[in-house]
């Protein structure tokens, strides 16, 4: 089923193998110490910076398919069918990620950071609790399900960039651990993985 897709299936173990490895290594980390260390309140325009990633998700992760499949839809040559199942591909996506995150969310009950380290400062809305992080969760499964659909280098790379950003942003923005988002990358990736290579695919070829 992966055989013929541009997305190897090397490449998507080699990308789940380090994700699943760091998930394991980073709570042994001093994670409280690496936040208070990196945030720096007299760079305000890091945290600026920080701030448009964290803010973007919704704009980019929803923005983007239905934007595309907007133009697709009045492209004479499109198939507009193909267009809608991937808007619905990567609405699901983001959904159930998103879903499986909140739940996590009231189970795990963890603290945010800056609510149990006082060198920690609070630069961004936080919601709820911290693991994992649902704007990382989101960011991911647009993104990855995006590569998926569109399996171009620069589109893969472009995405990914901003996908990271605005997990790092978490971080530096005192409302999530790495661990946060680590498993949010996870949860996010694995969704879109899952629900293309096993679901989607065989409507969308």
């Amino acid at each position: 089923m992966l055989e013929n897709h541009p997305v190897k299936p090397k490449s998507i173990g080699i990308y789940f193998s380090v994700l699943l490895i760091a998930t394991a290594i980073m709570p042994t980390l001093p994670q409280l110490d690496f936040i208070a260390a990196w945030q720096d309140p007299e760079n305000t325009l890091l945290i600026k910076a920080f701030q448009f990633f964290s803010d973007s998700v919704s704009f980019f992760s929803l923005g983007i398919p239905v934007g595309i499949t907007v133009i697709s839809t009045f492209k004479k040559e499109s198939n507009k069918n193909r267009s809608w199942l991937s808007l619905l591909y990567i609405l699901l996506s983001i959904a159930i990620a998103g879903l499986i995150s909140a739940v996590l969310k009231r189970i795990l009950l963890v603290p945010r950071p800056y609510e149990i380290d006082a060198r920690i400062i609070q630069f961004s809305v936080g919601g709820s609790y911290s693991l994992p992080s649902g704007h990382t969760t989101e960011a991911f499964a647009s993104a990855v399900a995006l590569m998926l659909l569109f399996p171009k280098w620069y589109v893969i790379v472009s995405l990914f960039c901003w996908a990271s950003l605005v997990a790092l942003s978490r971080i530096y923005l005192g409302v999530h651990y790495p661990f946060d988002i680590l498993v949010g990358m996870l949860i996010g990736s694995s969704i879109s993985v899952s629900f293309y290579f096993f679901v989607f695919r065989k409507y969308l070829d």
